[in-house]
């Protein structure tokens, strides 16, 4: 029978259900889930909205099925519909196509008997977000205030509020709207506007992180959690502790500091975003000084193969056919569809509407980011974090767990024990079932988080809740009955 997890040993406190469900995760669970990481995200007071496209990524399935799992029963109640749940794939973009055709809301919902049940690797994560959701692998955003700043310093002239939107490929008016309030502000600027300025942010943060770690190690002053933060923090989780970082050094010194950021921070914003943003305007026929003054950087017009010629490589338009930088976006740096429409901040039918019209231009923020991605590839990291190999998690666990064996592996990532030979293999890509857990693995290491402790009760508060015996599952590695 499944452990009730509320109870406790004798005189202690039951465990909050909320964190610790009793019961196997089902997908009922992600509005808990969703719950939790929006309190967490919006901590700062910026709007911390988790989007179904947020919610596809972290689950790790293409968007058009999330309506589904939400609604799905723990795999242990489907065994014998959806028993290979730990080896499926993702690879299902005719289905999008056919959900963005037909349109989700017009689709007939499945009887619940003929949904797909929750993966053991999903249950796991979704437990381990519950109870940390700071470790959930998604970018702290700025409030766009915040933002603007951070980069009033090194925007092009004039540098005022209208010239903010230019920025990320929207319109001066758009700057207003942005800059108005925090909630209004992030809705205004549009997911793919958001996932510019994370890369913009994240650019900063690695700057400072940078300075920060070669200051600390040359003065012994430096308190010991300065090195301890940098290896737990990144992008705007980073920046907005920056006061605190550096409270420790004199006014001199901390001049010096300051300004070598600045002086880092520009070399990229100026020899490489602004690049980027140089090239992305004149494949709009427009000047820098036209798209940034103006921010003018609609053009609808038909692109003819005639005219696509005439631009040089850096300069040609990204449209929507086949052979563009848009559509190979997935497939060139080997993400799921969950985690390239989730890169893009891109919905659906916004990808698919792009794809319909091959001679038309995308839009321009979405078409800035592809053209920075494609020119500086390893800064993909900055949103979809590298997942740690097989060979590496296991050294890592055996350093804390000595006894573990090779085929536990795979059932503490949510597979069959058969799955944790390939997982461990030296030189092996991480396999679909582990890319997010990895991920969490992968961060919580640098920073020195106790995940492997977390893992392994995750695990076992899972094994416990859907009636299996514990021996028996580290033993034979069986999620199911």
């Amino acid at each position: 029978m499944p452990r009730d997890s509320s109870q406790t040993a004798a005189g202690a406190a039951p465990r909050n259900e909320l964190m610790f469900p009793s019961e196997p995760i089902r997908g009922r669970s992600l509005m808990n889930l969703k719950m939790m990481l929006e309190s967490y995200l919006g901590g700062d007071g910026v709007g911390g909205e988790v989007r179904d496209l947020d919610l596809a990524m972290l689950m790790n399935v293409p968007l058009n099925r999330l309506s589904q799992l939400k609604r799905a029963r723990s795999s242990i109640e489907t065994v014998g519909r959806d028993v290979d749940t730990e080896a499926g794939d993702d690879e299902s973009d005719d289905d999008d196509a056919r959900s963005a055709a037909v349109g989700e809301l017009e689709a007939v919902p499945p009887d619940a008997a003929d949904l797909p049940g929750l993966r053991p690797n999903q249950a796991i994560l979704v437990r381990l977000l519950l109870q940390h959701p700071e470790w959930v692998p998604m970018p702290l955003r700025p409030s766009p205030a915040a933002l603007f700043e951070l980069l009033q310093p090194f925007m092009p002239a004039p540098a005022g509020k209208g010239g903010f939107a230019p920025l990320f490929g929207r319109s001066s008016v758009s700057s207003y709207k942005m800059l108005a309030d925090t909630d209004a502000g992030t809705q205004a600027a549009g997911v793919p506007v958001v996932r510019l300025q994370l890369l913009v942010v994240g650019q900063y943060a690695r700057v400072f992180a940078a300075a920060l770690r070669e200051e600390a190690a040359a003065d012994t002053s430096a308190p010991d959690s300065v090195m301890q933060t940098l290896a737990a923090r990144s992008g705007w989780g980073l920046l907005r502790e920056r006061d605190s970082l550096t409270d420790w050094m004199g006014d001199d010194q901390l001049l010096r500091f300051e300004a070598r950021v600045a002086e880092g921070f520009r070399h990229w914003f100026e020899d490489q975003y602004l690049a980027v943003l140089a090239d992305e305007a004149r494949s709009r026929d427009l000047s820098l000084d036209e798209a940034l003054v103006k921010g003018k950087w609609a053009n609808s017009a038909p692109v003819s193969d005639a005219d696509f010629a005439t631009y040089s490589r850096p300069q040609k338009p990204i449209l929507g056919r086949a052979d563009s930088l848009f559509s190979l976006f997935r497939e060139s740096f080997g993400l799921t569809s969950a985690e390239a429409y989730w890169v893009l901040g891109l919905q659906v039918k916004a990808f698919y509407r792009f794809r319909q019209r091959p001679d038309r231009r995308v839009d321009a923020p979405t078409a800035i980011l592809l053209r920075y991605l494609f020119r500086y590839p390893g800064d993909i990291d900055l949103f979809i974090p590298p997942p740690m190999a097989g060979a590496d998690i296991l050294e890592a666990i055996r350093r804390e767990r000595p006894d573990l064996r090779t085929s536990q592996l795979g059932p503490l990532f949510g597979a069959s024990r058969v799955m944790s030979y390939d997982f461990a293999s030296e030189g092996t890509p991480c396999p679909f079932f582990a890319r997010r857990l990895s991920m969490v693995f992968s961060a919580c290491t640098r920073a020195g988080e106790p995940i492997v402790e977390a893992l392994w009760d995750c695990v076992e508060d899972e094994v416990r809740a859907r009636g299996l015996s514990l021996e028996q599952f580290w033993r034979d590695g069986r999620w199911h009955q």
